[in-house]
C-alpha cells in the first residue's frame, strides 16, 4: 500500500504542471514558490500601489486609435487609407466622424488630434485633464520596442534593431519581457521579484504579488515570484479529489490532498517542500475565496452591457474586458486579506491582427476598452473603503502598431504605436513624446515603408516611467530591471525625454 502512494506521488509530480492553479512560462505548478528567495532587509514600501497591463493581443491599429487631424497628417492619412490602396476598402475614419472624439492635449505640438469614434468615455476623461476627479488618461506616442534610440532612416540601416520586428510572437515577447537574455520573464514580475527581495515586508502574502485574469502570460513571469493565475470572474483552479490520478489508483476513502499532503509525519525533505508548495497554493485559493465573497459584485457599481457598433441599436453584450476589470477591483478592495501593497495583474483582449476586418472589429474592439476603462473607473472611485483611482494606474500595451497603408488585405504588421495610460495619478490631457506625421511617403522622415513608423519611445522608457512610480529605485533597482535603459540616459531626440516620460 505504501508503494502505491509513492508511486502515485510520482505521478502527480510527473505530470504537475496538469494541476496548475497559479504558474508562471518558467515553472507553471501551483504557487511556484520552490524557488522563492528570503528577503533582504530593507524598508517596506508603504501605501497601496497597483499597476494593470491590458494586452491588445495581435498589434492594434493605432493610427485608426490616435489621430492626427492637422492638414499635413490628414492629406497622408487620406491618401493612404481613403483611396482603397491595392483594391482594399477603404479604411480611413471620415471628418465628420471624428467630431464627438476631438482631443484638446495641454501641448498641442502644434497639430489637432481626434480618438477613435468609439472612445467617447476615453475622449472625455482625457480631455478633463489633471484636475478631474478619478481617473486621468494620457497618450504616449509611438511607442515600440528598442534596443538603442533610432532617430532616422540612416540609423536604422546603420544600427542594432530588435529581432524579427514584425513577428507577433516575438514582439509580443519582447514587449512584455525587455529583457535580451530573459525572455522568459517578464517586467511585470520581475519587478515583483526586486520588491520582494529587496524591500521587506512589502507584501505579506508574495504570491499575490503578479495576478492574471487572462491565462499564463510572459509578462508576469519572475524568477522568484511567479504569477496566480485566476478566471476572469475571480476564481482560483481548485485543487480537489479524484478516484484516480492520471491513471493510478488511489485508496478508497483517500482525496488527492490526502495523498500530496501526507497526513503523517515524514522525514522526506522533497516530500515535505512539495506538501508545503501545495498547502500555500490551498490557502491562497482560500484567501482568493475570502476576497470574492466578502467583495462580491453587488457590491460594486452595477457591470453594465456595452453596445457593439456592429449591432443593431439597443443590443447589449456582455463585455469580457470589464468582467476581467471588474475582479481586479474586487482584489484591490480585498488587499488586506492578501497583505499586498503592491499588485501588479495582467488583462487581455484578443483580435487586433485586424487585417481585411480593420473597420468592423476594430470599432468593436475600441466600443468594449472604452466601456471597459470607463466601468474600471466608475468602480475604484466608488470602491468599498474609498476612492482607490489614485493608487492604481492601468497602460496599454500590444505587439506593434500597424502599417498605415493596404496590403490588399487591410493593414499589416507595422512597429511603433500610440498608448494610453489612465489612472487618478497620471498627468492626464496630454500626449507624451513627438507624434509623426502621419504619412507613407518621405514627409514622413520615420517612415521604414508602408507608413510604418520607427519608434521614438523605447518599451523599456515606457516600463520605467511607470517602474518609478511603482517605487522602484532609479538609480539600483531599473538598471537591474531594463537592461537597455542605460542607452536612453541622454536625452531622446528633440523632444528632451530621458528614462522618465513625466506622465506620471
Amino acid at each position: 500500500m505504501t508503494k502505491k502512494i509513492d508511486l502515485t506521488r510520482r505521478e502527480f509530480i510527473k505530470n504537475a504542471s496538469f494541476l496548475s492553479a497559479a504558474g508562471s512560462v518558467a515553472a507553471p505548478f501551483a504557487l511556484n514558490l520552490f524557488s522563492m528567495r528570503s528577503a533582504m532587509a530593507a524598508s517596506g514600501l508603504s501605501g497601496y500601489k497597483a499597476l494593470v497591463c491590458l494586452y491588445l493581443g495581435g498589434g492594434n491599429d493605432h493610427n485608426n486609435t490616435v489621430i492626427a487631424t492637422d492638414a499635413t497628417s490628414w492629406t497622408g492619412y487620406n491618401t493612404a487609407r481613403g483611396n482603397g490602396i491595392g483594391g482594399a476598402a477603404t479604411i480611413a475614419i471620415p471628418l465628420a466622424n471624428l467630431a464627438a472624439t476631438t482631443i484638446v492635449p495641454s501641448n498641442p505640438q502644434a497639430r489637432s488630434f481626434a480618438l477613435h469614434p468609439e472612445l467617447k468615455k476615453l475622449t472625455t476623461m482625457f480631455n478633463a485633464g489633471s484636475t478631474a476627479t478619478g481617473m486621468k488618461a494620457a497618450i504616449i506616442a509611438n511607442v515600440g520596442t528598442l534596443i538603442r534610440p533610432i532617430h532616422n532612416l540612416t540609423d536604422y540601416h546603420n544600427y542594432q534593431k530588435p529581432m524579427n520586428l514584425f513577428s507577433h510572437s516575438d514582439q509580443t515577447s519582447e514587449w512584455q519581457s525587455t529583457a535580451p537574455l530573459k525572455l522568459n520573464y517578464g517586467w511585470g514580475g520581475r519587478m515583483a521579484d526586486i520588491i520582494n527581495t529587496t524591500y521587506s515586508g512589502t507584501n505579506s502574502k508574495p504570491n499575490f504579488s503578479c495576478i492574471s485574469a487572462s491565462g499564463n502570460t510572459a509578462f508576469l513571469a519572475g524568477e522568484t515570484i511567479h504569477q496566480y493565475q485566476i478566471s476572469q470572474n475571480g476564481a482560483a483552479t481548485a485543487i480537489q479529489g479524484f478516484t484516480n490520478l492520471f491513471g493510478a489508483a488511489v485508496n478508497s476513502g483517500q482525496t488527492l490532498k490526502d495523498i500530496i499532503i501526507p497526513t503523517t509525519n515524514s522525514t522526506n525533505l522533497f516530500e515535505l517542500d512539495q506538501a508545503a508548495v501545495v498547502q500555500r497554493a490551498l490557502d491562497a485559493q482560500t484567501d482568493l475565496s475570502n476576497i470574492m465573497s466578502t467583495y462580491p459584485t453587488s457590491a460594486l457599481p452595477p457591470l453594465t452591457q456595452y453596445q457593439s457598433p456592429n449591432s443593431a441599436l439597443g443590443t447589449l453584450s456582455n463585455n469580457s474586458l470589464a468582467i476581467q476589470l471588474q475582479t481586479i477591483a474586487r482584489i484591490i478592495a480585498g488587499r488586506a486579506i492578501t497583505g499586498a501593497n503592491r499588485q501588479v495583474f495582467f488583462v487581455s483582449m484578443g483580435g487586433f491582427d485586424t487585417h481585411n476586418t480593420q473597420v468592423t472589429g476594430q470599432a468593436d474592439l475600441m466600443a468594449r476598452i472604452d466601456h471597459a476603462i470607463d466601468y474600471f473607473n466608475t468602480t475604484l472611485v466608488n470602491l468599498p473603503g474609498g476612492d482607490m483611482s489614485p493608487n492604481v494606474t492601468l497602460f496599454t500595451a500590444s505587439d506593434f502598431g500597424r502599417t498605415l497603408t493596404s496590403n490588399g488585405d487591410g493593414t499589416d504588421h507595422g512597429w511603433g504605436a500610440h498608448h494610453f495610460v489612465v489612472g487618478g495619478a497620471v498627468k492626464g490631457g496630454d500626449i507624451y513624446g513627438p507624434f509623426p506625421v502621419t504619412a507613407a511617403d518621405s514627409s514622413n522622415p520615420l517612415n521604414v515603408g508602408s507608413g510604418n513608423t520607427i519608434p521614438q519611445i523605447s518599451v523599456d522608457q515606457y516600463a520605467g516611467t511607470l517602474a518609478r512610480w511603482f517605487g522602484l529605485d532609479p538609480t539600483n533597482d531599473l538598471p537591474v530591471l531594463f537592461p537597455n535603459l542605460s542607452n536612453f540616459s541622454i536625452a531622446n531626440d528633440s523632444a528632451g525625454l530621458g528614462t522618465d516620460l513625466g506622465f506620471i
